[in-house]
């Protein structure tokens, strides 16, 4: 008895054991198709109460389709057909429809889009009853990521997956850890999940998957991100999320702009003290080129004096007294207008051509030469300035050194008129003696005149005045002032 007792408890077990599968556990014994692929549901798995209908869930695409043993002994009883039902059929997510499909007897594999259904029905050959019928649907699956926050030990949610449909959007500090955790689930730890972080100012992406979790995000503060995650097996299913990091204190729009301001400031206050002292040193520098000048022009009133003296000198000797008289007079009214000009570095051109002519009928009275002065009507002499006294040294050595042997034969010239050039005019001290050789400038008074126009260009570094001499026909001493009118 004990013998028959124990071997009835190991038929029971065995038949337990062969009939319940492991991912069939609540299925009937009639098992007439096996279903295998990447991302199969087992434990969702279910049979109708009536025994007529299994529904089988997957999350991956492709599924393999194969007809059982039991149904293969039975082909000539049984037979299986094929069909979907797809959203996408018409293009139109809220309308579905039916497609025929075809298996080899033997079986074979499948794709479905999220939200799909396969139908495989088992129907009896005579009177095509329905037998049984498998319901295979593909659901939408996205992993359940946490989302956190690390500050000091203390973890705060920031974000939860929840609607594919519509991305989410967070704010996070500066520094602050991002965590991102898939939250644990029995029925999915087998699902391995990718993610995608994109730097949407840098546009450089990192990409990482994995089971379990992940290390912390590297965020940067001031920067938005794009978040991308789903599962491996279901690419289709994205969940996104944007990430906004807030700058930091000194990287705001406010900060940028008060440190503009200062250093807009700063740099005007630094240019502000660098132009006073260019200014300064400018300014140094012109009153030394104006003393040095002066001293210059001072040094021609003594030489222009001594040789009016020693003209009156030689009329007396010769017993000209009324001459001398006359030419004393004259002289006088000369000296008055260059002592009261003495102290001016310049001097209007006509002022300055009115005391030539004095001096020329000065010393015309002593050497008996003719003169003339030829003004050209386009120069307004009363606006032009020249140094004064510039003129001076030149007439006294073409008088002294070219006409005061030539007598009554002497001929002088004095020309003024506009130069070739833009803004350029020209004074020609023109006779038909000779008295400068091979353009050397021999004598007390040009050489100071040579020196006083060194100086005044580098006082006035826009205008310039050139000293040439011609001597081809008599003796011609050229002045030209480069860019000297309009100025």
């Amino acid at each position: 008895m004990l013998i028959k007792k124990f071997i009835t408890i190991i038929l029971f077990l065995f038949a337990l054991v062969n009939g319940v599968p492991a991912w069939q556990s609540n299925l009937s014994v009639t098992t007439y198709m096996r279903f295998d692929g990447p991302g199969l549901l087992a434990h969702q798995m279910k049979e109708a109460s009536n025994g007529l209908l299994v529904s089988v869930v997957t999350a991956g695409g492709f599924i393999d389709i194969r007809p059982t043993d039991r149904l293969n002994s039975l082909s000539d009883k049984l037979y299986y057909r094929t069909y979907f039902t797809t959203s996408t059929l018409r293009g139109d997510s809220t309308q579905t429809g039916k497609k025929q499909m075809s298996l080899p007897a033997h079986g074979g594999q499948v794709y479905l889009n999220v939200n799909d259904e396969l139908f495989v029905d088992i129907l009896d050959k005579q009177t095509n009853t329905l037998v049984k019928r498998y319901k295979i649907k593909r659901i939408r699956l996205i992993p359940e990521i946490k989302l956190s926050r690390d500050r000091d030990g203390h973890e705060t949610p920031l974000f939860l997956s929840s609607d594919i449909d519509h991305p989410a959007k967070l704010m996070v500090s500066p520094g602050d850890g991002a965590e991102l955790n898939i939250t644990p689930g029995a029925n999915f730890k087998s699902f391995e999940v990718e993610y995608t972080l994109v730097n949407l100012k840098t546009k450089r992406s990192e990409y990482k998957t994995s089971y379990n979790g992940f290390e912390p995000l590297k965020l940067l503060a001031n920067t938005e991100y794009e978040l991308r995650f789903n599962y491996v097996i279901q690419k289709e299913s994205v969940q996104i999320v944007y990430i906004r990091v807030n700058p930091y204190w000194y990287q705001s729009i406010i900060t940028y702009a008060v440190l503009i301001i200062v250093i807009v400031v700063i740099g005007f206050l630094l240019l502000t003290v660098i132009l006073k002292d260019k200014i300064r040193s400018s300014e140094k520098k012109r009153q030394k080129l104006e003393a040095a000048a002066i001293r210059l022009q001072s040094l021609l009133n003594p030489h222009f004096t001594f040789n009016a003296l020693s003209s009156i000198q030689g009329l007396m000797n010769t017993e000209r007294i009324d001459e001398a008289n006359n030419y004393l007079q004259e002289f006088s009214s000369l000296l008055r207008r260059t002592l009261a000009n003495n102290q001016h570095l310049f001097n209007s051109l006509d002022q300055e051509l009115e005391m030539m002519r004095m001096y020329i009928k000065l010393e015309a009275l002593r050497f008996n030469f003719t003169w003339n002065f030829d003004i050209s009507p386009e120069l307004n002499t009363s606006g032009i300035e020249i140094p004064t006294l510039l003129l001076q040294p030149l007439i006294e050595n073409s008088i002294k050194h070219g006409l005061s042997k030539l007598g009554d034969k002497g001929q002088l010239f004095i020309v003024c008129k506009k130069g070739q050039k833009k803004d350029t005019f020209v004074i020609v001290v023109k006779d038909n003696g000779t008295w400068v050789n091979n353009n050397s400038n021999t004598g007390y008074g040009l050489s100071l005149t040579a020196e006083r126009i060194v100086t005044i260009n580098k006082m006035k570094k826009d205008q310039k005045m050139v000293l040439d001499f011609d001597t081809q026909s008599g003796t011609e001493a050229i002045l030209t002032f480069h860019n000297w009118l309009n100025n």
